[in-house]
């Protein structure tokens, strides 16, 4: 029989309450998306390391590309300029010394010399005294020539009292004759020599010491020359 006094009587008994637990965690919850976040950066890093070391860095062709050196073209700048061209002397040339031609039937005397302080390194001379008053050579043109020029006058260092005359004949005919040519300014002499064969230069002392064969200087035909 049951204690009256039992204050548990008459009370139901109430089941056990349920163990608490923490609440699951929901899909949109901050902190879960910057773990997946995270968790993703991760995973992309580990695998660009990988491409990285099998495949190396950047694309092979644009490194073949970028290493193929620059070309360039240097010119020395050491290279000694071209020399000069000199006149025209040779066959078909435009121009001729007369000089540089060999004389019908005798020899001239041809190198430089100065006339009035002027060098003409292609000059034809001829030394003259009292035993050597005329001298002539003739050249041979071959009818290729239009115009014979020339300085003519005393060389420099000769008797001052020499007088002399410069001549040209064109096949057989006189085309030139100076007037009394003594040491000064040398006169310069245009002949036309269209169809000449054959052209003679002269000189001939006209006035000077002709009692002895002493030098008197010389007379200059001054790099005469001829031009088609």
């Amino acid at each position: 029989m049951s204690d009256p006094t039992d204050a548990t009587r008459g009370q139901k008994k109430s089941p056990s309450a349920p163990a608490q637990t923490a609440p699951a965690a929901r899909t949109g919850d901050p902190v879960q998306r910057v773990m997946l976040v995270s968790g993703l950066g991760v995973t992309l890093a580990i695998a660009g390391l990988v491409v990285t070391l099998v495949v190396g860095p950047g694309s092979g062709e644009a490194e073949s590309d970028s290493a193929l050196p620059a070309t360039t073209t240097e010119s020395s700048s050491t290279a000694p300029p071209p020399a000069p061209v000199p006149p025209a002397t040779t066959a078909g040339a435009t121009q001729q010394f007369l000089a540089e031609l060999p004389p019908v039937g005798t020899t001239a005397y041809t190198g430089s010399l100065t006339v009035d302080g002027v060098p003409y390194s292609h000059a034809i001379y001829q030394q003259f005294s009292g035993c050597s008053t005329e001298v002539s050579h003739t050249y041979d043109l071959n009818r290729e020539w239009s115009r014979f020029s020339s300085v003519i006058g005393v060389a420099d260092g000769g008797d001052t009292d020499s007088t002399l005359q410069f001549s040209v004949v064109a096949d057989g005919k006189t085309v030139f004759t100076s007037g009394n040519i003594g040491v000064g300014t040398p006169p310069k002499v245009e002949v036309p020599v269209s169809g000449v064969e054959n052209l003679t230069i002269g000189f001939t002392l006209l006035d000077g010491d002709s009692s002895s064969c002493a030098q008197l200087g010389n007379g200059v035909w001054g790099d005469p020359t001829l031009t088609k």
